[in-house]
């Protein structure tokens, strides 16, 4: 799925890089140049992006459960493996709707579910928070792409029986302006179908089509169901059989 996202950055004049290791950053005062471990490039600004770390190494002789890098471990309640003691957000796990472990999954969105349940329980309610689907998004350029559930890379870990289906449609009838391609990729149970993740791509439209995924996980969907889902059509926004409900009858 990522290939429509690196077609998208190079078809806009981005020189990407795969599989380069970045081994000194030259400059007095200011970075001018990148050494890789193919060559050396001058550069106007370095951005370095390499992921979230909890900052958390002020509990390291605490006693509190963490994973390996310093997540603190909760349960859906928002409480740590010691009493009276409770974390939400980029500092902690979440609970996650498909796996029995805890996740670090630092979204806007879960820390803020997980803080108002951790606020409710704190004031004297008994909340649990479901799970995470681990839903999120992102526009490069003109395009968007958008994932939830599981990826067929975590199915895999997980030693999951499951299949994949990917299909390439149209996210709308051709005779209106503004139909383009969209890419649906559904990771689901091999035996019951019963959906487990997917990862939606295109130009228009892709992450509200992977909303719709989510809440099909939610509900404990089949790919069969998701097939005949009564979804919204008009010649703007669908095709009558919206994308998704092939997706799902394609699934076999």
């Amino acid at each position: 799925m990522t290939t429509y996202l690196e077609d998208e950055l190079r078809a806009h004049g981005v020189n990407l890089q795969k599989s380069t290791k970045v081994v000194a950053l030259k400059g007095e005062n200011v970075v001018t140049h990148i050494v890789t471990d193919k060559e050396e490039v001058q550069v106007d600004l370095v951005i370095l992006a390499t992921g979230v770390r909890p900052n958390t190494a002020f509990l390291k002789d605490s006693g509190i459960e963490m994973l390996g890098n310093g997540a603190i471990v909760v349960d859906n309640e928002g409480k740590t493996s010691i009493a009276n003691i409770y974390a939400a957000g980029d500092c902690a796990t979440v609970p996650h709707l498909l796996k029995e472990t805890p996740a670090y999954i630092p979204l806007a969105t879960s820390a803020n579910k997980l803080g108002r349940i951790v606020g409710e329980n704190l004031g004297g309610n008994t909340m649990s928070f479901e799970g995470t689907l681990g839903s999120s998004c992102i526009k490069v350029m003109d395009i968007e792409a958008g994932r939830t559930g599981l990826s067929e890379e975590e199915a895999k870990r997980m030693n999951l029986d499951y299949k994949t289906v990917y299909i390439v449609d149209k996210n709308q009838t051709d005779y209106y302006p503004g139909q383009e391609s969209i890419a649906i990729k559904l990771i689901y149970d091999s035996a019951t179908k019963v959906i487990l993740g997917g990862q939606v791509v295109g130009k228009k439209d892709a992450v509200q089509r992977t909303n719709v995924i989510a809440a099909a996980i939610y509900a404990k969907m089949t790919t069969k169901q998701l097939g005949m889902l009564d979804l919204c059509y008009a010649p703007p926004f669908a095709r009558t059989w919206d994308a998704l409900n092939v997706a799902g009858n394609v699934a076999k």
